[in-house]
């Protein structure tokens, strides 16, 4: 048999302050930005004291105006990032109540702490070009990585020849011109154990570069070179760059997947990355690209390795490849980020031959792609730190699902977002860095925009490709990408 209790005997036998412990705020989210303060006006249901508990650098003051309302003053730190401020009430007659502060972090950096995204030229300068102006060029241009090439020696003592003193003095004086401009860099094909040792402890070497493209059978011998270089740096990373899925049998098996994860698991690869140049001269972009990209990065992500794909910034006619312009620019590395790469690799910087048309020339001279990545690279860091040092937790996509990519629905949104739809075929990325959340909608074309509409269920910013943050409300926003831009959209 049930028994009910009288509603007033149930009122004295429950602790007290359990049926009413809340306490309110006067607005439901605030936005403050790094190193800003904000007033929070709360009240109680019933007389009670408010502390707040802060962690990593937040700080906070309480103005009570009677028992059960006040003020909350709140500094966030620089950076914002991390646990945000929580209030704790003890109530006058007994029990507690616990809630996180309705602060919704704008901009987590000031100008001094904002991170830069990780942007790294992929083949050193030539030897005729290794002053230190150019250099500073590089660096003028967004670069923050080069290639130092330990392959490429200079007659370093003018005595007509070239020797293995002549190949480390090279590395010894493009090393002083590189960090002269404050640039990291990665050690390309060392030759001499002499050259690694020279760097091995240098907090600016991110890692050291061993194979292009290897098939599966070469395993062998790049563990046999990967033995060599850690037997001289053993906290070095060694970096093999990978094939994309073009002519896999030619790899050695019939399926890309298996290439890339045979190659991550035989040589035991402490970065994941592979190089694909996709957008065609007749408007197209390659078929395998976006399948190329969740391959390296869902095996990146599982074998919690970082991913560096790659970007072309060059042009040779006889490739067939469209001629480098802000729109598949912006594409190629906007993609890149959203698939979670922690540096990106432009391929090329300096030409090869006289047929390659690059930023700078065989001769020294300088051409109208290195304005385009200069200005380029600029608008990538006013955004970049929403990815530096980020998680891409999971990658779909809208309109027409490319092959081995999934489509997005209303269970991948999180609560703060109950729609995210576009008028062609876009990536929906889910970027997670230093407890500050966000969406991120890459347009798929570089020849046509976008139109993206977005459900938002609270308070929300949009960041566009100046740096500047616009707050949205509760209900739809509506938004024109254009050709490959990408929306970011913080929501947490």
């Amino acid at each position: 048999m049930r028994i009910l209790l009288p509603f007033a005997l149930l009122l004295f036998w429950l602790p007290a302050g359990a049926l009413d412990q809340s306490l309110s705020f006067d607005k439901t989210k605030y936005g403050v930005s790094a190193g800003e303060s904000a007033v929070i006006g709360y009240s109680l249901p019933r007389d009670g004291k408010v502390d707040i508990i802060c962690e990593g650098g937040w700080s906070a003051a309480v103005h009570p105006r009677d028992a059960r309302c006040g003020d909350i003053i709140v500094t966030a730190p620089d950076p914002a990032t991390g646990a945000k401020p929580e209030a704790v009430v003890s109530f006058r007659e007994g029990g507690q109540a616990r809630r996180q502060l309705p602060i919704m972090v704008k901009d987590p950096y000031t100008e001094s702490t904002r991170p830069k995204a990780n942007l790294m030229i992929f083949g050193g300068l030539a030897n005729t070009n290794t002053t230190r102006d150019d250099y500073q060029k590089l660096a003028e241009a967004g670069f923050t990585m080069t290639t130092l090439e330990g392959g490429e020696p200079m007659d370093m003592d003018n005595d007509g020849s070239i020797d293995d003193t002549d190949r480390l003095e090279t590395i010894r004086y493009k090393l002083g011109l590189i960090k002269g401009v404050g640039l990291k860099y990665s050690l390309h094909h060392p030759v001499l154990a002499e050259s690694i040792e020279l760097v091995r402890d240098d907090p600016d070497l991110t890692m050291i570069h061993i194979y292009d493209e290897p098939g599966l059978w070469l395993i062998p011998d790049l563990n046999r070179r990967k033995t060599w270089v850690k037997s001289v740096a053993p906290d070095v990373p060694v970096h093999i760059n990978l094939c994309p899925s073009g002519s896999i049998r030619a790899l050695g098996t019939d399926y890309y997947r298996d290439y890339v994860q045979t190659m991550v698991d035989g040589c035991d690869m402490e970065i994941l990355s592979f190089d694909m140049y996709p957008i065609m001269d007749d408007r197209t972009i390659m078929n395998d690209w976006y399948k190329c990209m969740e391959v390296n990065s869902d095996i990146a992500r599982t074998k919690g390795i970082p991913f560096w794909p790659f970007t072309a910034c060059f042009y040779q006619e006889s490739e067939h490849r469209h001629y480098p312009d802000l729109a598949n620019m912006r594409l190629q590395v906007y993609t890149d980020l959203a698939y979670g790469a922690s540096v990106v690799q432009y391929f090329l910087y300096r030409a090869y031959n006289t047929e390659t048309r690059a930023p700078i020339m065989l001769d020294g001279s300088y051409t109208d792609l290195y304005d385009l990545v200069k200005d380029f690279n600029a608008e990538v860091h006013r955004r970049g730190y929403v990815f530096a040092g980020g998680k891409v937790s999971k990658t779909r996509f809208t309109g027409l699902t490319p092959i081995c990519s999934l489509p997005l629905t209303s269970g991948d949104l999180p609560a703060e977002i109950s729609y995210v739809g576009t008028d062609r075929t876009a990536l929906v990325s889910f970027v997670e860095n230093g407890g500050n959340e966000y969406v991120v909608v890459v347009n798929g074309s570089c020849f046509e925009k976008c139109n993206v509409e977005v459900e938002l269920s609270s308070m929300a910013y949009t960041i566009d490709r100046t740096g500047a943050f616009t707050e949205h409300q509760q209900g739809k926003a509506e938004f024109v990408l254009d050709e490959g831009d990408m929306l970011v959209v913080k929501y947490r």
